[in-house]
This record gives structure tokens, C-alpha cells and sequence, in this order.
């Protein structure tokens, strides 16, 4: 699978090189900026997929950094833009911002949402995601293995995209729904054990539902082994 891109631009170096450093250790080729100035000549030779942006940068506005972005790429970046106290990120005209997240903030919490509109790029993008024998058609939402098909609703899609892009992780039932279902809609962790049946189920008729793992008292496991 193609590694995706982030671009990190926060005045607080420590903050900055510490969130670099947790995206390179998930698989993301990140990279780092301290201001506008330095995110716009990092722009001008390179592309992200995600730009995570502070709105208190001293030399210019996230706007600036997002216009730029959409000048050197043929795709819109995602942007996540970190904001403090009771500030409200500033709409971008014809660009809308992906998500907004307050600090004090883990830098866990902001992989995990990195992760996530990596994630949900991958599923507009419709692209093959294979995970040994195992190919998923996300724009069809088809799986195949061998020689064999099935079909795969909406959510079973977009919860087996998730699991090939991030094997071998163990996920709660609580990190499962915050990572692929919107914070606005309630949902029960109840919901989650229904759709990895229906998943299972599926994989089960093309003969690799064991990729499926249940680690008791932890969650879920997508594995080989």
C-alpha cells in the first residue's frame, strides 16, 4: 500500500518533532515545519495527503498553508487543524477543514485521527487494498480471496479497509467506533461485535475469517497469524 504523507506545522518545536516522531512509528512519512514560512517551502517541492496545522502561528494563517497545498497538488489534502482554548478554526473558502481538535491533546489522539482521515482518503480514493491473498475492492465493495467473491456492506467495507491498513494492532470496541464512526452519531460498542460478525461471516465464505481475531478482555486483532 502506498505510505501516505503528512505535513506537521506547529510553533512548538517539542510538540512538533514528538508528533513527527509517533506518525514515522505508525508508517507515515511524516515531516515537520515551525512556521508558514517554512510548511510553504516545503510545499513548493513536496505533497501531503494530511496537513496538521496550529492555528497560532506567528507569521501567517492556516488558510495561507491550505491555498498553497491546493496549488501544488492535483488532490485536496485532509486538514487537521489543532487549535487552543475557545478558538474556532477559520473556514477556508471553497476548502473545507476536515476536523478540529482542542488542546491540551495526547499526541496518541492525534495519530489516532491522522490514522483516520488516512483512512477514510483510502476509501474515497476506491482503490485495491491487499493483505496477503486477501484483495478488497473498495469502490465495489467486493472481497476476493483465491478464487473466490463476496460482498460486503457499507460499514463491512470501510471496518476491513481499516483493519488491512493498520494489521497485527489490537483495537477495543471503543477505539473501533471512535476511529470509523462520526463523534456526532451515538452508537453502542454493542454495534461493533454485529458488524465484525457480518465481516467474519463474509470472510468466512471465501475461507479466511481467521484474519478476524478476538483477543479476550483487549478487542480485535487483524493477523495472518
Amino acid at each position: 500500500m502506498q505510505v501516505s504523507t503528512v505535513l506537521v506545522v506547529d510553533g512548538d518545536r517539542a510538540a512538533c518533532d514528538a508528533l513527527v516522531t509517533c506518525l514515522k512509528f505508525v508508517g507515515v512519512e511524516a515531516h515537520g515545519a515551525e512556521n508558514a514560512a517554512a510548511a510553504r517551502c516545503w510545499l513548493s517541492t513536496g505533497c501531503a495527503d494530511v496537513l496538521v496545522l496550529s492555528d497560532e502561528l506567528v507569521d501567517g494563517a492556516p488558510s495561507d498553508i491550505v491555498l498553497q497545498s491546493a496549488g501544488s497538488s492535483n488532490a485536496k489534502a485532509s486538514i487537521l487543524v489543532l487549535t487552543r482554548g475557545s478558538n474556532v478554526a477559520t473556514p477556508i473558502a471553497n476548502y473545507p477543514i476536515d476536523d478540529t481538535l482542542r488542546r491540551p491533546i495526547s499526541v496518541s489522539r492525534v495519530v489516532e485521527r491522522v490514522e483516520s482521515l488516512i483512512h477514510e482518503r483510502t476509501m474515497r480514493q476506491g482503490v485495491l487494498l491487499r493483505f496477503g491473498a486477501l484483495t478488497l475492492d473498495v469502490a465495489n465493495a467486493r472481497a476476493t480471496f483465491g478464487e473466490f467473491h463476496a460482498a460486503l456492506g457499507h460499514t463491512e467495507t470501510r471496518l476491513l479497509a481499516f483493519f488491512i491498513g493498520l494489521p497485527e494492532k489490537v483495537f477495543s470496541r471503543a477505539q473501533l467506533l471512535q476511529r470509523l464512526w462520526p463523534s456526532n452519531v451515538r452508537v453502542e460498542e454493542r454495534t461493533v461485535d454485529v458488524h465484525i460478525r457480518r465481516l467474519r461471516l463474509a470472510l468466512e465464505n471465501l475461507g479466511c475469517s481467521r484474519y478476524i481475531q478476538t483477543v479476550r478482555g483487549s478487542g480485535y486483532r487483524f493477523s495472518a497469524f
